[in-house]
C-alpha cells in the first residue's frame, strides 16, 4: 500500500508540476482536476500520506518527504480501488454517479456556450487553456471565455462564485 501511495504522490505532484501545495490545493486538484476521487476521500488521502511520513506539512502548506522523481508513474495513472476502499473506509464515500457541484456548473455553461453558437469541444479546451495559462478553476475559466465571447453569464456566475468560494 505504501508503494502506491508513493506513486499516487509522485504522480499528483508530476501533474501540479510543484514541490510544494496548500492543502485545499491537494484536495481540490485530487478530487475535481483529476477526478481520482470525492473531496472527503481526497482529505483522506492527504491526511495518510501525512501520517505515514510520505507528506511533510509545515504551515498549511504540503511537500513530498522524498524525491520523488524517480518513482515510475503509468500514463494515465489513477489510485487503484485498493487504496479508494481503504480511504472510504475512513470516511464516507458518496456514489459515483452523484456530479459535483463544480461539474454542473461547468456543464451549465457548456450548454449555455452551446446555445450561443460555441461549439461544446472549443469551448472546453479553451477554457482548460486559461485555466493553466491563469492558474484559476474551470469554472472561473468558463465565465471568462463566455464573457468575452459576448454570452451574458448573468445565470451561472453568482453560482460559479459560491462554488470557486466554497459556499
Amino acid at each position: 500500500m505504501a508503494d502506491e501511495l508513493e506513486t499516487c504522490l509522485a504522480a499528483f505532484f508530476r501533474f501540479k508540476g510543484k514541490d510544494v501545495v496548500t492543502e485545499q490545493e491537494f484536495k481540490m486538484s485530487v478530487a475535481l482536476e483529476l477526478k481520482w476521487m470525492s473531496m472527503k476521500e481526497a482529505e483522506a488521502l492527504m491526511k495518510r500520506c501525512i501520517s505515514s511520513g510520505l507528506l511533510v506539512k509545515n504551515n498549511g502548506y504540503l511537500k513530498p518527504a522524498n524525491d520523488l522523481s524517480s518513482i515510475p508513474v503509468p500514463i494515465a495513472y489513477k489510485p487503484s480501488d485498493d487504496i479508494r476502499k481503504s480511504l472510504s473506509g475512513t470516511v464516507e464515500s458518496k456514489p459515483a454517479s452523484a456530479p459535483s457541484a463544480q461539474q454542473d456548473v461547468f456543464a451549465e455553461m457548456m450548454e449555455l456556450a452551446a446555445a450561443n453558437g460555441i461549439q461544446k469541444g472549443k469551448f472546453v479546451s479553451e477554457c482548460n487553456a486559461v485555466k493553466r495559462k491563469l492558474g484559476v478553476e474551470i469554472c472561473v475559466a468558463g465565465l471568462l471565455i463566455l464573457r468575452d465571447s459576448g454570452v451574458d453569464i448573468g445565470k451561472v456566475k453568482d453560482r460559479a462564485y459560491a462554488q470557486v468560494l466554497g459556499k
